[in-house]
């Protein structure tokens, strides 16, 4: 095989390369001017894909080696632009890493690596990347308010393109079912390298800082411990920037519907959060943030008393939280972390249809949790999470639920507020579990204990709800898109009282779960 042949072979790339719609200089003092493979030699050198020989000669009529090949292979498969990349380059790509793979791993370079390396640019073909999710449940219910039946869980569409200066720009667009057989733009926004590291997110997009500190279950079921602060989508401006000790997530937004006495009387207000998540030692991290809520004088919220009359108006001025993590590896696989949350804030109120309103100070709620995160790889049959936590009456949490939402959650709203607002000092218990067999096969288990104090339960009202909640379930992974899962859930509430609120459920639940 003589050296010009690999020349065609490399021409494959060349339009992969940044480089490639440049003219540039031939290094190569054996090849003139006049030569027909002048410019391209000149671009695959400037590309990094060809070096020549250590004296500066191409020696373009000698015979390569397969070494020789493997070696700009490799050189041309690290400059590839995974997004102008063409099906029929991605093609020779891949049957060129097969042909010389051995070669390759003679010369120390990682075949899985560069498997992996053409899979993105397989993935982000043209530019664009388009994929999807696709949930059915068959369900049964235990409970007078939820029908049993098939159900969509799920149904969303992906987009993303990257554009602009080295492409460095990416469009993200999701697509969901709104449940009422319409469609909803769930997330739309659009990133921007910034320099030092740094990204600046605008459109509609959500932000989740308290991760590291929530049990999660990964795969088909749909199943988190839900966050007491983000995780939620807002519209507004996002920045993010890496550096040495960790990462800096900032933004500001106008959430638009943030509810204050109930879900259907929403009031506005813009937010501001911050977050910081520091890493100090391999085993020693910290985290520290804060949101601030500042109100809509305009936006008046009215709260009707037990005969659906008005009988106060409420105004938002201004609700922040600061809050604090601390996380701590004992070695890889057994970690202790915490949070701490701290609120303040005023509001306005007054008599309905008086106009005369007045600053009311929150009490300053608090709430935290201690967490122990135990790995599988330490157990071996099993990963362990065990969890306490505990939240003052009157401790806001936007869009959320201090309790796990596997079970309906007009019940748990009934109990403890359905306006953010948690009504009753609440402690809260959790282990959880899962367990990975092998590549196909997975389950779970989850036991949680709630306990609100004074919630009125019985005729004098100083009553404590009780609700233990559990639950399992096994996932099947039948190939890369296709997945089926089985669970169980059940929520026992005390029997202290006849209240149709507090009714006990449970939820047998049969998914199919299709990506692409």
């Amino acid at each position: 095989m003589r050296r010009f042949i690999l020349l065609f072979l490399c021409l494959s790339f060349v339009f992969l390369c940044a480089e490639s719609s440049l003219a540039a200089t031939n290094p190569f003092v054996d090849v003139p001017l006049s030569h027909w493979a002048y410019d391209a030699l000149g671009q695959l050198s400037a590309s990094g894909v060809l070096s020549g020989y250590p004296d500066g000669l191409y020696r373009g009529g000698q015979p390569v080696t397969r070494y020789e090949m493997a070696s700009a292979l490799a050189r041309a498969l690290a400059r590839v632009d995974a997004t102008k990349a063409a099906k029929e380059d991605l093609t020779v790509l891949r049957s060129l890493v097969v042909e010389f793979r051995d070669e390759l791993d003679a010369l120390g370079v990682k075949t899985d690596s560069l498997d992996k390396r053409t899979a993105v640019v397989e993935d982000r073909l043209g530019g664009w990347k388009i994929s999807g999710e696709l949930r059915v449940d068959l369900e049964d219910w235990d409970n007078d308010v939820t029908g049993d039946g098939i159900a969509l869980s799920m149904a969303r569409l992906e987009f993303q393109r990257w554009f602009g200066p080295d492409e460095g720009m990416r469009l993200y667009v999701r697509l969901d079912d709104d449940g009422d057989g319409g469609i909803i733009f769930d997330k739309f926004f659009v990133e921007m390298p910034l320099p030092s590291d740094a990204t600046l997110t605008v459109g509609r997009f959500d932000r989740d800082f308290e991760g590291d500190y929530r049990f999660i279950v990964e795969g088909a079921t749909d199943m988190a411990n839900e966050a007491w602060l983000t995780d939620r989508t807002v519209e507004g401006i996002g920045f993010d920037k890496s550096f040495s000790l960790g990462s800096l997530s900032l933004y500001v937004a106008h959430p638009g519907n943030l509810p204050i006495t109930d879900w259907d009387n929403p009031t506005s207000a813009w937010e501001l959060s911050a977050f910081a998540k520091l890493q100090f030692t391999e085993n020693f991290g910290f985290d520290i943030g804060g949101q601030a809520f500042l109100g809509d004088d305009t936006s008046t919220v009215t709260v009707l008393d037990e005969n659906d009359d008005p009988e106060y108006d409420i105004k938002l001025k201004n609700l922040w939280t600061v809050f604090a993590g601390l996380r701590f590896d004992f070695n890889p696989n057994v970690a202790f972390k915490g949070i701490y949350y701290y609120q303040g804030g005023k509001i306005e109120e007054s008599p309905s249809a008086l106009g005369q309103w007045s600053e009311v100070d929150f009490n300053n709620p608090s709430a935290w949790k201690i967490i122990l995160d135990v790995k599988q790889d330490l157990l071996r049959f099993s990963s362990l999470w065990l969890e306490y936590s505990q939240l003052d009456a009157g401790f806001f949490i936007p869009y959320g639920q201090p309790a796990l939402t596997l079970v309906d959650d007009d019940r748990w709203n009934a109990v403890n507020g359905s306006a953010g607002f948690v009504t009753s000092d609440t402690s809260i218990w959790r282990v959880g579990a899962t367990q990975r067999w092998n590549d196909r096969w997975s389950s779970w288990a989850y036991v949680a204990g709630h306990r609100l104090e004074n919630a009125g339960l019985n005729a004098s009202g100083d009553a404590d709800a009780k609700l233990l909640q559990w639950g399992l379930g096994v996932e099947f992974q039948y190939n890369e898109n296709v997945a089926f899962a089985l669970g169980y859930i059940r929520a026992d509430w005390n029997r202290d009282a006849e209240n149709a609120s507090y009714a006990d459920e449970h939820r047998l639940q049969f998914r199919t779960a299709i990506t692409f």
